[in-house]
């Protein structure tokens, strides 16, 4: 029983550790529409930007991108649906945290009403070359 309560803390404080260690900024990417999405999430400025981490999405599902670097970031995305042109945006820039401070936690969600004209929802047009640039 002694022992019992001696392991309890010492769990404890490895369960409170542990969560301020490997606490992570993330960003949850939410798909709500019924074309298949391949984000870019971009590190930098446009002009210098690098990959951080390319996701492919499924209609009307979600990913996560993890984050260990404070920065500025933004996404470049193509959605996608069979018998239809691909829909290519960028997004603006944000910024995460994951310091001493505290980390970030953030939701982005693509929704395209689909018509004659596919209409989507935040960011700007860009061209397939654009896209594919890193």
């Amino acid at each position: 029983m002694n022992t019992i309560f001696k392991i309890i803390p010492i769990l404890a404080f490895l369960v409170l550790f542990s969560t301020f260690t490997f606490a992570q900024a993330k960003l949850t990417i939410v798909n709500n529409s019924m074309r298949t999405m391949t984000v870019k999430v971009m590190s930098g400025s446009k002009r210098n930007a690098s990959l951080h981490e390319k996701v492919m999405i499924d209609a009307y599902s979600q990913n996560t991108v993890y984050f260990s670097e404070s920065g500025q970031y933004f996404t470049k995305s193509k959605a996608s649906l069979n018998g239809r042109d691909p829909i290519y945006r960028k997004g603006k820039y944000f910024k995460v945290v994951n310091d001493e401070t505290g980390y970030s936690e953030m939701t982005l969600t693509f929704t395209i009403k689909e018509s004659n004209v596919p209409q989507a929802s935040g960011g700007v047009q860009i061209s397939k070359q654009e896209f594919d640039q890193n």
